[in-house]
C-alpha cells in the first residue's frame, strides 16, 4: 500500500476538520491505511487553528458623556467591530469615564480571565489587547497598560498590549505621556498650539489643553508621535478624535502607519 503524501495528508486533515465541523464531531476517515484521527485530536488542532481574541479598551476624556467632546473616540471604537475587535464597554458606552481607571482595569481583566478563576493564564483563550485613550483618558489608559504589565495575576506571557492609540494625551499635572514596556505598538495624535474657542479654554484659563509628548519605556516598542498642527489646520482638542480615526482604525487594524500621514510621525523619544 503507498504512503500518502505530505500534501495528501494535509489536504486529509483538513477535509476532516471541516467534516468535524459540520457532523457535530463525528470521526472521519480519509484513505484505507491511514490513521484515523481522535475527537479529542481534532478539538486540539482546532483550538490551534482559532484566531485569538481581539479586544479593544477606551477610555474617555474628561466630560460629561452627553456633551459631545467624546463623540470621536466613540466613534472610533464601535468602529472597530467591524473589523471583529470586542469593545469592552462601561453599560452603554464604549469608552469609560476618565476618572474611573480602577473599573476599566477590572473590565479588561475580567474579559482575559475567561473561565473566572482570578487568573489570567493558558486555561483562558489567547487575547489580544488594544487600548485608545482620550486627553485625561489617554494618560489613564497609560496606567492601565502599566496596570497589566505587573499584575501577579495575569501570566508573563499574557501580560503584553498590541497597540495603543493616544488623542491628545492631557493632564494637568504632568509633562509627558509614557508609554509602558509592554506595549508593542503605540501611535499618538496630539495638537500643540491652543485653537481659538477650543472646548478645553473655557475649563483652563483660557490656555486650552495640548497633548503631551510621548515617551517610550522601551527600544522594543514601535512609538510614533503626529503633531496634527503641523499638517492640519486649526485642530482644537476636541477635535482630535475625530480628525484621527481614520488613522486611528487604520493602526489598530493593520498594526501599520497610516500612510497618507506617514511622513509627518516622529519616532517617540526614549527613555
Amino acid at each position: 500500500m503507498r504512503h500518502m503524501t505530505a500534501l495528501e495528508l494535509v489536504s486529509c486533515r483538513v477535509s476532516k476538520l471541516v467534516s468535524l465541523l459540520a457532523l457535530s464531531a463525528q470521526l472521519v476517515g480519509c484513505a484505507p491505511g491511514e490513521a484515523w484521527l481522535s475527537e479529542e485530536e481534532t478539538s486540539e488542532e482546532l483550538e490551534q487553528l482559532k484566531a485569538p481574541r481581539k479586544l479593544l479598551l477606551c477610555e474617555q476624556g474628561l466630560s460629561d458623556r452627553t456633551s459631545g467632546w467624546d463623540k470621536g473616540l466613540f466613534a472610533l471604537c464601535e468602529a472597530t467591530e467591524a473589523f471583529g475587535f470586542k469593545v469592552i464597554r462601561d453599560g452603554e458606552y464604549p469608552a469609560f469615564g476618565a476618572l474611573d481607571e480602577k473599573g476599566a482595569y477590572n473590565a479588561l481583566f475580567d474579559e482575559l480571565d475567561e473561565n473566572g478563576d482570578g487568573l489570567v493564564d493558558a486555561n483562558d483563550s489567547p487575547a489580544i489587547v488594544h487600548v485608545v485613550g482620550f486627553s485625561w483618558g489617554g494618560i489613564n489608559i497609560t496606567d492601565v497598560a502599566d496596570r497589566l504589565r505587573v499584575d501577579k495575576r495575569v501570566a508573563v506571557g499574557r501580560r503584553g498590549v498590541t497597540a495603543m492609540v493616544l488623542l491628545d494625551p492631557f493632564q494637568p499635572q504632568l509633562s509627558r505621556a509614557n508609554i509602558p514596556s509592554n506595549v508593542a505598538h503605540a501611535w499618538i495624535y496630539r495638537q500643540t498650539e491652543t485653537t481659538d474657542g477650543d472646548c478645553s479654554s473655557s475649563v483652563s484659563f483660557g490656555f486650552g489643553y495640548n497633548g503631551h509628548r510621548p515617551r517610550a519605556r522601551s527600544e522594543m516598542t514601535f512609538c510614533q508621535d503626529y503633531d496634527l498642527d503641523a499638517f492640519k489646520n486649526d485642530v482644537g482638542h476636541c477635535d482630535v478624535p475625530s480628525v484621527a480615526t481614520k488613522a486611528a482604525l487604520h493602526n489598530l487594524v493593520t498594526l501599520t502607519d497610516y500612510e497618507p500621514w506617514a511622513k509627518n510621525a516622529v519616532e517617540c523619544d526614549l527613555d
